[in-house]
Parts: structure tokens; C-alpha cells; sequence
């Protein structure tokens, strides 16, 4: 393997002068950046670059954390962070989570160990405590979907309950009494909230729930559509279902379609509606 030696006897010039080329030095020569990236091309070397990191105190990259870079959800969002970061010339490095505390940790370390300039995470399964030392640890730490007080300065934050909450009442004041919840099966907060959420609305407006009315499966289209089938399964005279995501609701829709069970391409009028 080519190393910095290599590049400054092939062209000629100083280690110093090598390293002055390769972080951008102002101080290097066009004569001399000619010659070293001709050497740096012939011998294949590439810099290394955490310790270009060393000395410039930028890596030009950006680390996201998500619960599964496969959700829907999660591939949006880093396609907007992207959008955000290259324009700036930053780049990301992505590691998942999986809801996980123990791979939340890692994924988060990988990236700080990293030198990365930035780093926005979304983790839902570490302690606030792990948190707030891991933002004091990184300056440039923001927290997505949750929110902690004593870092509530970099937090960007959903109220998860009521969205459930408005969700099941927009199926209510559409005249729909008997409604289903199709719910996560991770035991996160956002899980809780959303359920809690449809359940206070459907309280609000005395109406019978019961647990009978929900069901669980992964936060994806295939668990939708396996909780709808458990849910149809209990003979309930259901005429709306409310979902923990637009992912959940997709496999709700096909699920009822399968079932010969006819969802309009409105939500409102089909009395499907996700949280």
C-alpha cells in the first residue's frame, strides 16, 4: 500500500509539501499540487481521512442515525438531510439503530469516533441520560422524534399523541363510532403515545374501546396487513381503523382488499386515517 513517503519521492517534493497539497494549504504551489496528485494517481494513494480530519478539524461528513435506513420513513428523512448537507459540500455516514439500545450506542460511538462534523440521531431506545452525554460529547448533536428537556434546545419533536389523538377524532366527526387502531408492536414511546392518543379520543367522545379493538405488528406494510387479518379475524363490526403510520396503513388497505373489502382512494370517506 502507497503512503505519503511514496507520493513525495515520486514527485519530488517534502513530506510537508505533500500534506500542504492534500488538506488544500494555501501555501502549496501549483507546481507542486501538479506534481503531487500525477504521484498521488500513479502509486493509487489516497489519503487517509481521519487524520486529514486531525489536522483540518473537518471531516465534511455528517452522521445520521436511524431506527432502519429499509423504513419508508427513515429513507425519506435522510434524503432530506442530504438535500440539506451537499449543497454545503458535506456528505453522510448512516448507521441504524433497529430500535435497539445496545445498537444505538454503537451506531452513535461508530459515528462520533468518526470525527463527523455533525450528527443528527434518531434513537428511541437509549436513557435520556445516554443522550444528554452524548450531546455534550458532540456539540453538533441533534435529536430527532424526542424530545429531553435539558437539551430540549436541540431536539426536534413530534407530539405522537396528538396526532393519534386528531386522527381517531377526524374518523368521529366523519360519523364512524366502531374504529380499530392498528398499532406498532415496538415498545417505544412513540408506540404508546399514538395508542394512548386514540384511545383518549375515543373516550373523549364516549365511545366502547377495548383492547379487543387493537392489534400489532411491525411499523411496516407487511405487519399492517397481518394486524388487519388478526383484527378482522375477531368478527368485529368495525367501519373505520386508524393506523400508527402511512406504512401500516398500506398493508391495512391491501389487507381489506383481499378480503374483498372496498377502501375508497379518499381516506375521509373510507374511514381509514393514519395517526
Amino acid at each position: 500500500m502507497a503512503t505519503i513517503k511514496d507520493v513525495a519521492r515520486i514527485a519530488g517534493v517534502s513530506v510537508a509539501t505533500v500534506s500542504r497539497v492534500i488538506n488544500k494549504s494555501p501555501k502549496a504551489s501549483k507546481a507542486s499540487i501538479v506534481a503531487v496528485e500525477a504521484a498521488m494517481a500513479e502509486v493509487g494513494y489516497r489519503p487517509n481521512a481521519a487524520a486529514r480530519a486531525l489536522v483540518s478539524q473537518s471531516s465534511n461528513i455528517i452522521g445520521v442515525t436511524v431506527g432502519d435506513v429499509s423504513d419508508p420513513f427513515f429513507g425519506q428523512m435522510v434524503k432530506s438531510i442530504d438535500d440539506c448537507v451537499r449543497p454545503s459540500g458535506k456528505h453522510l455516514l448512516i448507521g441504524n439503530g433497529y430500535h435497539d439500545a445496545n445498537t444505538e450506542k454503537e451506531a452513535i460511538e461508530l459515528l462520533i469516533n468518526n470525527r463527523v462534523d455533525g450528527l443528527v440521531v434518531h434513537a428511541k431506545r437509549l436513557s435520556d441520560d445516554q443522550l444528554i452525554a452524548f450531546a455534550k460529547e458532540q456539540p453538533s448533536m441533534v435529536l430527532i422524534n424526542r424530545r429531553i428537556d435539558a437539551i430540549s434546545n436541540r431536539c426536534v419533536s413530534l407530539d405522537n399523541y396528538r396526532g393519534a389523538y386528531l386522527a381517531t377524532e377526524h374518523l368521529i366527526k366523519n360519523g364512524h363510532t366502531q374504529i380499530g387502531y392498528i398499532c406498532s408492536d415496538h415498545n417505544i414511546e412513540d408506540c404508546h403515545s399514538r395508542r394512548q392518543g386514540y384511545i383518549d379520543a375515543m373516550k373523549a367522545y364516549k365511545l366502547d374501546v377495548t383492547d379487543n379493538n387493537i392489534a400489532y405488528g411491525k411499523p411496516d406494510e407487511e405487519g399492517g396487513e397481518h394486524a388487519m387479518i388478526y383484527l378482522l379475524g375477531r368478527g368485529l363490526n368495525l367501519t373505520a381503523v386508524a393506523c400508527y403510520s402511512d406504512s401500516m396503513a398500506a398493508g391495512v388497505i391491501a389487507s381489506l382488499d383481499d378480503n374483498g373489502i372496498h377502501v375508497p382512494l379518499t381516506f375521509q370517506s373510507s374511514g381509514l386515517m393514519t395517526a
